[in-house]
């Protein structure tokens, strides 16, 4: 309604609204870490800003073919943070389709124009609808995905998502049409926020000492795991002489240090505590036993590298009573060892692959500690690499 009104179309307030939208949104999503959101909300930033200095039909099919899909994807997949390593991933993503889109637009190709307006079907729309078939059909497909998706899970994200694309489908036609569709832009930004924040948070168990997802949480990953991954156990080396020696507090100190030292490891590695097995498990999803020892081996160096400064409480004379005990001040260091493993073969249990990384952490340990450990497939001849 406000778009046909001409008078309260052209206000300042109605031009400023995607950019409030747009700005708000994604610091919405960044504070409350809900990378969808932000995402979402540039991908429809991105396509706006195409639309407003890009001109040529072939980039007006381009960008009406890539906001459906970008957008039904950002909403099926799982939440993430926009200031983390997968997040990071994403936003290569969608930048990187944003420079096609450019170099689209600076090389007018005829061909892969002619290629996005070919019809599917017989039928011609086009007095209709702006949209060339092949973007009608990806709005549909979307579409129909988060309505079936809203209506079995009843959840306020597939029910955004759906009126989100509705609102993006109007703002396209509109600008094919020669329209303004900043308004109908805001909206779905609008519609995709409120669909993420009612979203209610995935609950999470936690260890309380490390702060990382607990065991609960890695069963539930790793019955979703790819085709090809890798499996990590770690373990503080000698971790309960260590305890014994220096206090509980210093040995929960150490336990957070290395898992500081583990959420930053490379590879996608996505870590978790096992408290009753005192180890660390870190899965990496379609990565090589290789190439997950390599990042595995800069944690461990990081951590030999690491020291803490404790405090000691020790009973002068040894056990003399009346007297008080002595604080002793110290740094000390720690060292870990891991055992990796992958599935031998397609369609092989995941908890095996686990026993296998506990194996090869054991014979980790025996060899020596600080050192990383391949565990060999069942069907492969060759010896455990040592790291």
């Amino acid at each position: 309604m406000v778009s046909l009104t001409p008078d309260v179309r052209d206000s300042l307030a109605v031009h400023a609204a995607p950019l409030l939208v747009f700005a708000g949104g994604a610091l919405l999503g960044i504070v409350t870490g809900r990378g969808r959101l932000v995402f979402g909300l540039m991908v429809l930033a991105l396509t706006m800003a195409a639309l407003i200095n890009f001109g040529s039909h072939t980039t007006f099919r381009a960008v009406a073919l890539l906001l459906p899909l970008n957008l039904g994807v950002i909403a099926s997949v799982g939440e993430t943070r926009a200031l983390s390593v997968r997040g990071a991933e994403w936003l290569g993503v969608i930048l990187l389709q944003a420079a096609v889109v450019g170099l689209v637009e600076f090389l007018h190709p005829a061909a892969l124009g002619a290629s996005l307006d070919r019809p599917l079907l017989a039928v011609d729309a086009r007095p209709w609808i702006s949209l060339p078939q092949l973007a009608i059909f990806a709005f549909a497909a979307m579409l129909g995905a988060h309505v079936a998706r809203s209506v079995r899970g009843r959840r306020p994200l597939p029910a955004g998502a759906v009126w989100a694309l509705v609102a993006s489908f109007l703002a396209l036609d509109t600008a094919g049409s020669g329209g303004p569709a900043d308004l109908h832009f805001a909206t779905a930004g609008m519609l995709l926020a409120l669909g993420t924040v009612l979203e209610a948070p995935p609950v999470v168990h936690r260890d309380e000492v490390t702060g990382l997802p607990a065991s609960l949480e890695l069963n539930k990953i790793i019955r979703r795991l790819p085709r090809h991954y890798a499996l990590a156990c770690v373990a503080i080396d000698e971790f309960t002489t260590y305890r014994d020696e220096h206090g509980p507090e210093v040995g929960k100190k150490l336990m957070r240090l290395v898992a500081a030292a583990l959420t930053k490891i490379g590879g996608g590695g996505h870590v978790f505590y096992l408290m009753r097995e005192r180890e660390f498990v870190v899965v990496f999803r379609r990565t090589s036993v290789q190439t997950a020892a390599r990042h595995l081996d800069a944690v461990r160096r990081a951590v030999e590298a690491a020291t803490l400064d404790v405090s000691v409480h020790k009973q002068p004379g040894g056990k003399t009573p009346g007297k008080a005990p002595v604080v002793v001040e110290r740094t000390v260091a720690a060292t870990i060892s891991a055992g990796v493993a992958e599935p031998p073969s397609r369609g092989a249990d995941p908890f095996n692959v686990l026993r296998a990384a506990e194996r090869a952490l054991e014979n980790a340990r025996r060899s020596g500690m600080n050192r990383i450990v391949v565990e060999p497939r069942a069907d492969a001849s060759t010896d455990a690499q040592t790291g």
